[in-house]
């Protein structure tokens, strides 16, 4: 005997360690109760959803979360839909309405408990933004998904 490879990296199966998926996979607290998106090279779509979004309930078992702020008097979404409308439809969408004909960016992950970090494609066949990155917030919660870059809430100053 004596075959000295071993038994990694070899599985076609093996699903890829993060990146490929974009799934942050760091659901400490839960759902997150909060999003910020951010980046997006696209001069249109990235105006429409960057932002803070707050979560809003539910669709298709998984989160929905809509944005802060509307865009032309339009509401920004982000929903999951799963494969009842056939598999190409499936996963996640930024929209103007949960399960809507319009949409601004697309992740074909179903996995995911919540959106994906990375990886979202622009429109529905678009290409991917690579700068595009969706950061879930645990707001409130016990300083989970927190920024690192957000400085302890000081007390306000008192006086003159």
């Amino acid at each position: 005997g004596g075959s000295s490879s071993s038994s990694f990296g070899g599985g076609g199966m093996m699903r890829p360690p993060l990146g490929g998926g974009g799934c942050a996979g760091a659901c400490q607290g839960g759902l997150p109760n909060g999003l910020t998106v951010s980046g997006c090279d696209h001069a249109t779509i990235g105006v429409i959803v960057r932002g803070e979004f707050s979560l809003q309930g539910t669709n298709h078992l998984k989160p929905v979360y809509k944005k802060g702020l509307q865009v032309d008097g339009l509401d920004v979404m982000l929903y999951f839909w799963d494969e009842r409308d056939g598999a190409n439809f499936c996963g996640w969408w930024f929209g103007p309405k949960v399960g809507g004909d319009q949409v601004w960016a697309y992740h074909p992950d179903k996995t995911c408990p919540h959106p994906p970090m990375t990886g979202w494609k622009m429109l529905y066949n678009g290409p991917i933004d690579q700068t595009l990155l969706v950061t879930p917030q645990w707001v409130g919660g016990a300083g989970y998904g927190m920024p690192l870059s957000m400085p302890p809430l000081a007390p306000a100053p008192v006086g003159p």
